[in-house]
């Protein structure tokens, strides 16, 4: 029997409340060869009662525990490290996969060329009172040549093509390795590190709705938004990665210049995130904390943000309560 191509890391710290629907939606692909590597980052919960029981019951379960509390990022890299197959699938514990995802990851596996480092895929919502976003036609698999994903990514615009999360995102190890994994120093250290590996390698990516993301207040892109950790972060990484790389991608002078509002942008949607809320003490804390140097281009910013939240959220409209669109 050959090796499997694929593993699927999942790390988990107190995952007991989402967890076990996590692990039957992996466990039933249709496609099903493939090792499931789980690391249990010192779990105090139910959570390595659940791993040990699904473990017991399925051999492609193999579960790792931490002896300590590790950071969110060193968590994730050792939940990579766990696996020894050319192609790694991440998911995380509150999250979902559609019965063909691993069908449909190891296809695009096996039409990619060499040089795709990274895949991904649409994805689905799912929010706390049960309601989850429409489904989309799938489409064929796509692949772009990485400085063409970063060019458009860093220009701006409605041609911008979005990179995946932890849960869309499938890694040829060996590129992931190469780059050192995820920098502890970002929360959005998953956009960053695949950033950095398109600056050599391609992007494919599958246009269907392969995974499920759950939407609730525990996550961190919701605390990431809320704080200004996201603007911050953009605003330290994009300018030392256009500094390092901006010729070697191509980047022309004028995206170099829309990059610089990468960063006040973030900053605008959490602003409009808190007015959409009703919170308005925390868009007023937000408004004290932005750098005084964004504070003009927020008139411009502003209404931009507003009117992408407006068109992200029309379909949730009648659906999805205020709060847990915008969940604490």
């Amino acid at each position: 029997m050959t090796a499997p191509l694929i593993s699927v890391a999942l790390p988990v710290r107190n995952g007991a409340n989402y967890l076990a629907a996590a692990l039957d939606s992996i466990l039933v692909q249709s496609y099903a060869d493939f090792e499931l590597h789980i690391s249990d980052n010192a779990s105090d919960d139910d959570t390595p009662a659940i791993l040990a029981d699904f473990a017991a019951r399925d051999p492609r379960v193999k579960v790792s525990r931490s002896g300590e509390v590790l950071g969110q990022v060193a968590s994730m890299n050792r939940a990579v490290q766990l696996t020894d197959t050319p192609w790694v699938r991440m998911i995380c514990h509150d999250d979902l996969m559609r019965a063909d995802c691993m069908a449909r990851t190891a296809d695009a596996v096996a039409k990619v060329g060499e040089r795709v480092v990274l895949i991904g895929n649409d994805e689905r919502h799912l929010f706390a009172n049960g309601y989850i976003t429409p489904k989309r036609a799938d489409a064929p698999l796509q692949v772009y040549r990485g400085a063409e994903v970063l060019r458009r990514r860093f220009a701006g615009g409605a041609d911008a093509l979005l990179l995946p999360s932890i849960t869309t995102a499938t890694v040829r190890k060996a590129a992931f390795d190469a780059q050192g994994g995820f920098d502890p120093r970002w929360v959005h250290f998953d956009i960053f590190c695949w950033s950095e590996m398109l600056v050599e390698g391609d992007y494919g990516f599958i246009p269907a709705q392969l995974t499920v993301n759950r939407i609730h207040g525990g996550q961190v892109a919701m605390a990431a938004r809320s704080s200004l950790r996201s603007a911050i972060d953009h605003r330290g990484f994009v300018g030392q990665f256009i500094a390092r790389h901006g010729e070697a991608i191509a980047l022309d002078r004028r995206s170099r210049w829309r990059s610089k509002l990468i960063a006040p942008g973030y900053a605008a949607s959490a602003l409009v995130s808190a007015l959409r809320a009703g919170n308005y003490a925390a868009g007023a804390q937000l408004m004290a904390r932005i750098p005084f140097g964004w504070l003009p281009l927020l008139p411009a910013l502003v209404p931009w943000a507003w009117r992408k939240e407006v068109r992200r959220l029309a379909e949730l409209k009648g659906h999805v309560p205020l709060e847990l669109l915008y969940p604490n």
